[in-house]
C-alpha cells in the first residue's frame, strides 16, 4: 500500500488570519474555563517561541522578538505623539500586520 503525500499548504494571509483567529479561539477558551489570562497568553508566547526556535534557530527566534519589540514601541511613541499634540491617539490608520508574515525571507539575521 502507497501512501500519498499531502502536498504543503501556501502560505496565504487568508491562512494567517485562520491560524489568528484559531490561537485567539484557544485563548478566550483557556480564560472561559477559569485560567488567568495573563498566565494562559505568557505560556501560549513561550511555547510559541520555543518551536519558533526549533524551526528557525535561536537566533531567528531573538531578532523576530527585537522586530517585535521595536514595532510596539513604535506604536508607543505615535501614541504619545498624538498626546503631546492634543490629539486623541487613536488606532493606527491601516490594516496591515504588525509583523510581515515573511520577514524571514527577505532580512539578514543577526
Amino acid at each position: 500500500m502507497t501512501t500519498q503525500e499531502t502536498p504543503p499548504i501556501e502560505d496565504t494571509l487568508e491562512l494567517r488570519e485562520q491560524l489568528a483567529s484559531a490561537w485567539r479561539a484557544v485563548l478566550d477558551n483557556a480564560v472561559e474555563r477559569g485560567s488567568p489570562p495573563q498566565a494562559v497568553v505568557e505560556t501560549m508566547a513561550s511555547v510559541a517561541h520555543e518551536r519558533f526556535a526549533e524551526l528557525f534557530g535561536a537566533s531567528a527566534a531573538a531578532s523576530y522578538l527585537q522586530l517585535l519589540s521595536e514595532q510596539l514601541r513604535n506604536i508607543d511613541h505615535d501614541e504619545a505623539a498624538f498626546l503631546v499634540r492634543g490629539e486623541e491617539a487613536g488606532a493606527p490608520a491601516t490594516e496591515e500586520p504588525l509583523i510581515d508574515p515573511v520577514w524571514i525571507n527577505g532580512q539578514e539575521l543577526i
